[in-house]
């Protein structure tokens, strides 16, 4: 492990408000996280958008061609009168006045009429094309129908030319609008990116830990072991070392330990977590595997009374433990259970109430105890941040070693960290759990 000039505590206070290095790779690593609200945010909008777009009422188009031309005696100057002329009859179609004049002969809302209708002039032609915009499809028909008879009785007034409807409008059943699916297809669009930007600011706001450069830069201490995810992990310590990885990063991770060891003269060793379920019972016991094979007698305490997990994980008797060693129904000696491997002893514990009571009264004695007989103790504690017992223990070790799993919450492991300087206990490193390796480095 790459050394330092800084202390670790000193590491901690100067990266923990450092902003994690962004980039491509980790916006989409942050978005497996966060998929679960980026794809609610994105259902419910687009639900809610698909609801009100079914809701509009349908519109249909009622389109009129009007034809306007020079009058006979004009025809040698027709291209020129037209193109001079003839826009003054979509003004005349879509002028207010227009509008206020045959809207009550419709039945129609004048101002609804407005913003219906349209009127277009075809380019160097004298083609006006009426379009009337209703609900209703014999509505829109008869209102194109009305407009263009209005610009046909308007051209008698003109000296130059003439109009004449050469396609009356007929009732279209097709919808012209909403474009429905036009409009789904985008509310699909806009959702995903409101859930995206949502979920970015969530992550921005609460972020987790995804690599074991993340818990370096942000906790100021050494990562003295990187775990993988290995379905061995959960056979069973018996089994655990079977798996080529696995059994690589433990070795890895003992032998980061053992100049700490042998200089701090460390000889109990807490076992930790910031958050229930990061792995820290399945680290102590594979960590007690790998000290084993070296040869040391290797004691592992179950000090977890309120949820204890080494008689499930190790399949050994809850009773007599540690629970009754704490009570001076039994010694350490009595109650310790040979374990899997050889050089491996587990003080195993079942659920008791009196648990902080009775950690804070004997702990002390029964490590002492523990400590006559085995070269090492490694003790598997409570979450750090959800009891006071990991604390009361935390004070007793010569060197702690915190995991933290793939996904915790930056602030959980900071608050950890804190806690256990706070204590001004002995924190060796980080065990990053369940993170994955950017390339596999067990080749041999």
């Amino acid at each position: 492990m790459a050394t330092t000039d800084l202390s670790p505590e000193r590491q901690g206070r100067e990266s923990r408000g450092a902003v994690n290095e962004g980039g491509l790779p980790e916006l989409f690593d942050a978005m497996r996280w966060r998929w679960r609200p980026t794809a609610l945010i994105a259902i419910l909008f687009t639900f809610g958008a698909t609801a009100y777009v079914e809701l509009l009422p349908s519109q249909y188009d009622g389109k009129a061609l009007v034809a306007v031309g020079p009058r006979p005696r004009e025809a040698q100057s027709s291209a020129d009168t037209v193109r001079v002329i003839a826009p003054k009859y979509v003004a005349y179609v879509t002028a207010p006045a227009t509008i206020r004049r045959i809207a009550p002969g419709l039945g129609e809302d004048p101002k609804d009429l407005e913003h219906a209708i349209s009127a277009q002039l075809a380019t160097d032609t004298g083609n006006v094309s009426i379009t009337v915009r209703l609900t209703s499809p014999r509505r829109a028909a008869a209102a194109a129908n009305a407009f263009a008879q209005a610009a046909v009785e308007f051209s008698k007034t003109d000296p130059l030319l003439t109009a004449l409807i050469v396609a009356p409008a007929l009732p279209d059943q097709e919808v012209a609008a909403p474009p429905r699916r036009l409009l789904e297809a985008a509310a699909v669009l806009v959702g995903l990116m409101i859930g995206i930007v949502a979920s970015l600011l969530l992550e921005r706001g609460r972020p987790r830990l995804r690599s074991w450069r993340d818990l370096a830069r942000s906790s100021g201490y050494p990562v003295l072991g990187r775990i993988p995810p290995s379905r061995a992990l959960h056979k069973g310590p018996a089994e655990a070392f079977s798996d080529i990885q696995a059994a690589s990063a433990f070795r890895i991770m003992r032998a980061n330990l053992e100049p700490q060891l042998r200089e701090g003269n460390v000889d109990v060793m807490v076992v930790t977590s910031p958050s229930p379920s990061d792995g820290k019972t399945t680290v102590t016991t594979l960590l007690g595997e790998a000290f084993g094979r070296l040869g040391m007698r290797v004691l592992l305490v179950d000090a977890d009374l309120r949820r204890p997990g080494f008689a499930r994980v190790t399949g050994v008797a809850a009773q007599p433990g540690l629970a009754e060693v704490l009570r001076g129904e039994t010694s350490v000696l009595e109650a310790a259970q040979k374990g899997w491997s050889e050089n491996v002893w587990i003080l195993a514990t079942a659920h008791d109430p009196e648990a902080g009571d009775l950690l804070a009264r004997r702990f002390t004695d029964v490590i002492d105890e523990a400590k006559e007989s085995f070269d090492l103790v490694l003790i598997d504690t409570p979450p750090l941040l959800s009891t006071d017992d990991a604390r009361t223990i935390a004070t007793m070790a010569k060197g702690i070693l915190l995991v933290v799993s793939r996904g915790t919450l930056a602030r959980s492991m900071h608050e950890a960290v804190l806690a256990i300087e706070a204590l001004q206990a002995p924190l060796m490193g980080i065990v990053a759990n369940r993170f994955k390796e950017s390339s596999a480095p067990y080749y041999y």
